[in-house]
C-alpha cells in the first residue's frame, strides 16, 4: 500500500500519521511523507488575485525560495521521523506549490499513485472551513481513498 502523508508540522499533521498508525498495517505500507512550499512568485500571484495593491518581493527571491525549499525539506523530514516512530518505513518529499497547496497534494498523489492519502484537519468552522481549509480541498479534488484525521477536540 502506497501512502501520501501532507504534512505541514502541525500537531494535526502530527496526529494523522499516529492514527494512520493505530488504523493501517504499517508493515505493509510505502509511505512518502509530503511537505509543500510555496514560491515567492505564487505568493505575489495569490496576493494579487485576492486585491492587494502592494505586493513586497525580496530583491533576492531566488535565494527565499532556496531558504523556503530546504525548510520543506526540514519538515518533511521531521514528518519521516514522525512516521517512523509510528512505524512506517516512509520518506519525504518536498515540493513547490504552483497553484495551490491542496492541488499540488492531489497531483502528488497521482504521480505516486497513492492508494491513500492521510491529512490533519485543524478544526476550522463555518467559512473559513469552507474557503481555507486544504483538507476539505484535496477531499473534492482527489481521485483516490483520503483519510482526513479531525483536530483533537480535548
Amino acid at each position: 500500500m502506497k501512502i501520501l502523508f501532507a504534512y505541514d508540522g502541525s500537531d494535526a499533521a502530527d496526529a494523522a500519521i499516529a492514527k494512520a498508525g493505530e488504523l493501517l498495517d504499517t508493515a505493509e505500507a510505502e509511505a512518502v511523507v509530503l511537505s509543500v512550499w510555496e514560491p515567492l512568485t505564487v505568493s505575489a500571484i495569490k496576493a494579487a488575485r485576492f486585491g492587494s495593491d502592494e505586493i513586497a518581493v525580496p530583491l533576492d527571491a531566488a535565494s527565499e525560495d532556496e531558504r523556503a525549499q530546504e525548510q520543506a525539506r526540514d519538515l518533511a523530514q521531521r514528518g519521516v521521523d514522525v512516521a517512523r516512530a509510528h512505524g512506517f518505513a516512509a520518506r519525504a518529499a518536498a515540493v513547490a506549490d504552483e497553484r495551490a497547496i491542496a492541488d499540488t497534494i492531489v497531483q502528488q498523489a497521482d504521480e505516486l499513485d497513492a492508494d491513500l492519502i492521510v491529512l490533519g484537519a485543524r478544526g476550522l468552522a463555518g467559512v473559513r472551513a469552507f474557503l481555507g481549509s486544504v483538507s476539505n480541498h484535496v477531499l473534492q479534488q482527489a481521485h483516490r481513498p483520503t483519510l482526513v484525521i479531525p483536530a483533537d477536540r480535548t
